[in-house]
């Protein structure tokens, strides 16, 4: 055959040369990097003489009529498995399953600065999706051990998850528990499970330092301005400041408007009003207990907005180091 037209030059060819039908199956097992290699070479390839395309053709068809249906045929289907879809894979595919009902154990227990290295060589989500199956600890761990703008995409991608595709867990665990030299195994492929990842997200942050926290976060307010307010939400919940000894407590009201408190304390628990309450003075909470008892029905939304706005205070006086904020595990001081 002629050497004008090249390799990828002649798989152009082939492609264009097929049913419609069949050339849009075969593009879409192609890799991204590959087809756009493709799509490149077609746009760059100007007329094809005929005796080309037939000599590509040819070739392409001599390459199918190889002959192997002979004894072997099966260890040559194999290798071509093999080669298309990976060894992991293609024992799968011969009913050769491995053992892999330990691998998120296997993950669990390996160094969180390994595993952070290997999780940067995994595709962005695939790895938020692995450090979605760790616990906090751990998982906070492995954040942070990673490059400091790696640190918020992947804080980022967690927030988002809305469900853990098994499959793509499976695929990227068999890889890394190889690579820590772990037997491994997952769920059935065929699963997806439920998650909130503003929640998990939330309690990566309440596992590592205030300045840590404030700095992903306002990381995550410049490249998602949605997602950032709802993981400060999910973090800390007025509901929690019952966490929080009656000094600090007494502090915090120092800087916090008294209506709105009021306002606050409307929706709360009766054990939280009264931690306000023995935060002061008995005479001072005998003219909050009286306020409170004339006050007027309020709209819900005024409700959570002065319970918000009490929450950013309390977190601002956390991150100056004024006031500490006990994590979602943490006994109240």
């Amino acid at each position: 055959m002629s050497a004008r037209l090249s390799a990828q030059e002649k798989a152009a060819v082939v492609v264009l040369g097929m049913d419609e039908d069949i050339a849009a199956e075969v593009l879409g097992k192609i890799d991204e990097a590959t087809l756009k290699k493709l799509v490149e070479c077609v746009g760059k390839m100007g007329t094809v003489p005929v005796e080309e395309i037939e000599s590509t053709f040819d070739e392409f068809v001599g390459r199918m009529q190889t002959p192997v249906l002979a004894s072997g045929s099966g260890d040559y289907l194999r290798k071509l498995t093999q080669a298309a879809i990976g060894d992991d894979r293609a024992r799968r595919v011969f009913g050769e399953e491995l053992d892999l009902t330990n691998s998120l154990d296997a993950l669990r227990s390996a160094r969180a600065s390994t595993l952070a290295e290997l999780l940067l060589e995994e595709h962005p989500q695939l790895a938020a999706v692995i450090v979605s199956q760790l616990p906090r600890e751990q998982a906070a761990k492995v954040m942070l051990a990673m490059p400091p703008d790696r640190q918020v995409d992947l804080l980022a991608r967690v927030g988002e998850l809305g469900e853990i595709p098994a499959q793509a867990v499976a695929a990227a665990s068999d890889a890394l528990v190889r690579a820590l030299d772990a037997a491994g195994g997952l769920t059935r492929r065929d699963q997806v499970h439920a998650f909130d990842g503003v929640v998990f997200a939330a309690e990566l942050l309440n596992e590592i330092a205030p300045q840590d926290t404030e700095r992903l976060l306002g990381g995550i307010e410049e490249s998602n301005p949605k997602l950032a307010p709802k993981i400060r939400d999910a973090m800390f919940t007025f509901e929690d400041l019952i966490r929080i000894d009656s000094r600090q407590i007494s502090q915090l009201m120092r800087e916090v408007n008294a209506d709105t408190l009021l306002v606050a304390l409307k929706q709360a628990s009766e054990a939280l009003r009264e931690h306000f309450f023995a935060a002061v003075s008995s005479r001072a909470a005998a003219q909050m207990r009286e306020d409170f008892a004339v006050m007027k029905p309020m709209r819900l939304s005024d409700i959570e907005r002065g319970q918000r706005e009490i929450v950013e205070i309390a977190s601002r006086l956390a991150a100056e180091g004024r006031l500490t904020l006990p994590g979602k595990n943490e006994e109240m001081l």
